[in-house]
């Protein structure tokens, strides 16, 4: 790609993804960009996304249908917006809007261990698969080297499940509907 992009810091904060480019729209470097928050007003003219390890500063926003229209500086023509397609934007963690008590984006408990009320380790949140109606965690427990890895766990995120999340010790306490386990 060509263009210089200054570095300022910006890209040694921990980044989360917020959104991946679709395609180009138009002959000037305006892209298509699908914002995994559903938040059409997440981007604003002046900030700063990593993109492929590189800094692009915003200089337009709009909406068009589902997605949002970005213009980023030093992306002027419809062959260099091509070159982001299908790329993620990342913004720092720290950017993120706070989220109410009880409520967690993914990469804060994507990793962490699940335990059950009762003490007993289940594994560890691989995946999240959003279905709709409530998101639904994916449990991977730990194995033996010798033996055969468990199936998966599938834990349906609706009230009364999730006990507590202490993001400090990495651990999630649950409370599995009967006859699950």
């Amino acid at each position: 790609m060509t263009g210089s992009f200054e570095r300022s810091g910006y890209l040694d904060e921990t980044l989360v993804a917020a959104g991946r480019i679709r395609r180009p729209t138009g002959i000037k470097g305006t892209v298509l960009v699908e914002v995994y928050s559903n938040d059409k007003n997440r981007f604003r003219v002046g900030d700063v996304v990593s993109i492929n390890g590189a800094e692009h500063r915003i200089t337009e926003t709009g909406v068009s249908g589902k997605a949002i229209k970005l213009t980023f500086e030093n992306i002027d023509s419809i062959e260099k917006a091509n070159l982001l397609r299908g790329m993620e934007l990342s913004v720092t963690a720290e950017s993120l809007p706070k989220n109410p008590p009880g409520v967690y984006y993914h990469y804060e408990i994507l990793g962490i261990d699940v335990n059950t009320l009762d003490g007993k380790p289940l594994g560890s949140i691989t995946e999240i698969i959003e279905t709709g109606s409530n998101d639904v965690f994916v449990i991977t427990p730990g194995h033996d080297e010798q033996q055969r890895r468990p199936p998966d766990i599938l834990i349906p995120v609706i009230d009364g499940v999730i006990i507590e999340v202490d993001k400090a010790s990495g651990v999630m306490v649950i409370d599995p509907p009967s006859g699950l386990l």
